[in-house]
């Protein structure tokens, strides 16, 4: 019996995070998808060399990843995000298929801002889209002064998701109001999610099937 794989998505600062950290707290075992790509850019000497490559010396500051300067490239030439994304994106997805095989827990939940936008939402039986307003996420993410509102706003715009691709959710749950409010919402789902955990999985993920279906 393999374990049921959960996607979490959603635009930046829209509260996928938090929903995440919820789900934890449960005892679902999570995989940040941003986390698991900035480590794999650090410690892989492949993508390293590709980076230095299509962005220069400067993506590296005394051997570390210098995230600030990578997204002030690659969020203000389209073209350039699509080339790091070609080579990070393919790495990051076998990374978490690996976890989904070594996973013994009843379910796994991965987040990413990008499985409604690209054939990664394959890999998942479920998919939960949390929405928010712009205005707030915006709010949301510059609040800890990690990123301007102008860099803020160019990851938004990237992050758009169509009204088919919207239809790939198999649960939204809003978070356009108070922490406290989102948050029971996350428990509430949560709850709804539990007696999923016993239900016996074919051998591919439920969107992969479905995607064969069309």
């Amino acid at each position: 019996m393999r374990a049921i794989r959960i996607g979490v998505t959603g635009k930046l600062g829209s509260g996928k995070s938090t929903l995440l950290e919820h789900m934890e707290a449960r005892g679902i075992p999570g995989v940040r998808s941003d986390d698991l790509a900035r480590d794999l850019m650090e410690r892989d000497a492949n993508i390293r060399s590709e980076l230095i490559r299509m962005l220069g010396p400067e993506a590296y500051s005394n051997g570390s990843l210098d995230r600030p300067f990578i997204a002030s490239k690659i969020f203000a030439d389209r073209e350039l995000l699509r080339e790091v994304e070609h080579v990070v994106h393919p790495a990051v997805t076998r990374e978490i298929l690996k976890r989904f095989d070594r996973e013994e827990a009843a379910a796994i939940a991965v987040e990413s801002a990008l499985i409604l936008q690209t054939e990664f939402r394959e890999c998942f039986d479920y998919i939960i889209l949390v929405e928010t307003d712009n205005e707030a996420a915006i709010a949301r993410a510059t609040a800890s002064d990690r990123i301007t509102e102008a860099d803020a706003e160019a990851r938004l715009r990237e992050q758009d998701y169509d009204r088919v691709a919207r239809e790939e959710a198999d649960f939204i749950i809003e978070n356009n109001g108070d922490k406290a409010s989102f948050e029971r919402k996350c428990e509430t789902l949560i709850d709804i999610l539990e007696p999923l955990y016993s239900r016996e999985m074919p051998g591919h993920a439920l969107h992969a099937m479905a995607a064969e279906e069309v």
